[in-house]
């Protein structure tokens, strides 16, 4: 995975970590997936996350957004290179041509005209996927 955000805010409190050892590599747990009644639902579906974190996006330049057929925008916060190695920042802008959405869904590239944050210290935050396994975040 790659951040596509221009910086990231610390969480509000101290968190005393929780490191955990998979096959012999150490990972430390940064946010908890409450993934309800239907894991693995798969891509475009909404997941809640507790990541207590501020995500900024710099006015000026590019985001790259989902929207469904309500008009709600989810803005990507990370690119994942593991299902399509020739992911890049480069590939983004005609990403699109290459999503299945669902019906009523479409994909946009847009320049910020102010910066965007995104602050889920207070609240869970809403993510979800398309199949590239991309990030997308709810700004609100």
């Amino acid at each position: 995975r790659k951040w596509v955000l221009d910086g990231l805010g610390t969480k509000v409190a101290p968190v005393e970590p929780v490191i955990r050892d998979f096959g012999g590599m150490q990972f430390r747990r940064i946010a908890t997936i409450a993934l309800g009644d239907k894991p693995g639902a798969g891509p475009y579906n909404e997941n809640k996350i507790n990541r207590g974190a501020v995500f900024f996006f710099d006015a000026g330049k590019p985001v790259y957004e989902l929207l469904d057929p309500s008009g709600k925008a989810y803005v990507m916060q990370a690119l994942c290179m593991g299902v399509d190695a020739s992911m890049s920042e480069e590939t983004l802008p005609s990403l699109g041509e290459r999503l299945s959405m669902p019906t009523g869904w479409s994909y946009r590239v847009r320049t910020l005209a102010e910066e965007l944050i995104v602050d889920t210290t207070q609240s869970l935050a809403t993510v979800l996927q398309d199949e590239f396994e991309n990030s997308y975040t709810l700004p609100y």
